[in-house]
């Protein structure tokens, strides 16, 4: 097995609420043990399954995010913790355009969209 591991939404998902405690163990067990990151599709998927079906609200995401960012290595982290900042002072926004957001502020990139409240945002981050 690969000394590097990427971690799916599955896994991430087992590995925060435990609902499969056998499942939990050995992403548990994989995080010790391997180096683990993960993509911000993952984690985009991630949160709206935690928003969506579980009903968890905005602010304890960023706070389950924000921790397992120092748990495993999250490919552009940075824009991760800005598209969280972004998530909570815009409830309007999808996670997903919050996350187009953070790449805006991190990376310098122009964010093109047809999206009224994504622009209306990006104007006001500019």
């Amino acid at each position: 097995m690969a000394s590097k591991v990427l971690l799916d939404t599955n896994a991430i998902l087992r590995y925060l609420l435990d609902d499969n405690h056998e499942q939990h163990l050995q992403v548990l067990e994989t995080i010790k043990t391997k180096d683990c990151f993960c993509i911000l599709s993952v984690i985009q998927e991630a949160v709206y399954v935690l928003n969506g079906y579980y009903a968890i609200p905005r602010e304890p995401i960023k706070q389950i995010f924000s921790s397992l960012s120092e748990v495993i290595s999250i490919c552009d982290d940075d824009v991760l913790l800005k598209a969280l900042d972004f998530f909570i002072e815009t409830p309007k926004l999808d996670f997903i355009d919050c996350i187009l957001c953070g790449y805006q502020v991190c990376r310098d990139y122009n964010v093109f969209s047809f999206d009224e409240k994504l622009n209306k945002k990006i104007k006001r981050i500019s």
